[in-house]
């Protein structure tokens, strides 16, 4: 069998002081990845939004929130990376780091996440479909897609509600992409539902494997509407006779607090669903009736 040991978190939102406190969180569950024989370890987006619990010279609240997502938690963001290719080599794991506040050198606010290599390679990409929350911050979109290889695997990756699109995967299956990983911050249950519909979806209709790691909990902050994490880490995959998961879940976090979940996916077993999809999968598309109906749309 052809497989990857994939580690997803459930990533708790705390209040960090400073970079080394953030540090050592996140390396604490990079450990416990490594030492359950995990290849890769995936982090949530925006994973480094605890450290507005660093700000001691104004009180944190949704007047500042703006100037705090510009010029506070995107000077963070170089020492992260840092720290990131560090556990990467010391533990010997792609350490797929959560997405994190930067500032294009456009001069815009990015949400930008990071895929770390032991050999010291860095890989990026930025958010494509942005919250009106995000919006409202004047953070903009990224335009292209990271196709990358992790283990047997190519790997890509959609950003919480980039998974809710499905035109973005089917451009990575295009590419060969036969796992998506999803850094995810939601904070009611209605985009927790969202995105997890969404990965389930994309996971069915491309046959592929899609991990989601959330953000969960709160910091307190800002202070006069602090903001509460949810969800459930999840790995989910295809629903067909080959697989033989009913409804394709392969491992979902049980708890409310902060969790780490570890799934053997299965290379082989992927490629045998989709050279015999029990449901009409990727083997029985129609691209040229989907030409047609594009064209008579006037798209």
């Amino acid at each position: 069998m052809v497989s990857l040991n994939v580690a997803v978190t459930q990533f708790e939102l705390r209040p960090e002081r400073d970079l080394d406190q953030f540090l050592a969180h996140t390396e604490d569950l990079v450990r416990r990845a490594a030492h359950q024989n995990a290849e890769v370890v995936l982090f949530p987006e925006l994973a480094s939004t605890g450290l507005l619990g660093s700000i001691t010279d104004h009180d944190v609240t949704t007047a500042t929130i703006r100037s705090d997502y510009w010029d506070v938690l995107p000077t963070f963001t170089d020492g992260i990376v840092d720290g990131l290719r560090s556990m990467a080599k010391n533990h010997n794991i792609v350490v797929a780091g959560g997405s994190h506040n930067r500032v294009h050198s456009d001069g815009s606010l990015r949400n930008t996440a990071f895929v770390v290599h032991p050999d010291g390679r860095v890989e990026s990409q930025d958010k494509t479909h942005l919250t009106p929350q995000e919006h409202a911050l004047g953070t903009r979109g990224g335009d292209e897609l990271l196709v990358t290889r992790i283990g047997p695997f190519t790997a890509g990756v959609l950003i919480c509600a980039d998974i809710q699109f499905p035109e973005l995967s089917r451009y990575l299956v295009r590419k060969g992409v036969d796992l998506i990983l999803c850094p995810s911050l939601t904070w009611n249950r209605r985009g927790v539902h969202r995105v997890r519909t969404g990965c389930q979806a994309r996971a069915i209709e491309n046959q592929l494997y899609v991990a989601m790691s959330p953000l969960i909990g709160h910091n307190g902050l800002p202070a006069d509407a602090p903001m509460h994490a949810a969800g459930n880490a999840l790995v989910t995959g295809p629903v067909d006779r080959t697989v033989g998961i009913n409804d394709g879940v392969l491992a979902k976090a049980e708890s409310s607090e902060e969790d780490l979940v570890v799934v053997s996916l299965d290379h082989d077993l992927l490629q045998a669903s989709r050279a015999n999809p029990e449901a009409p999968g990727l083997a029985l598309q129609r691209p040229d009736l989907y030409a047609k109906l594009l064209a008579e749309a006037g798209a």
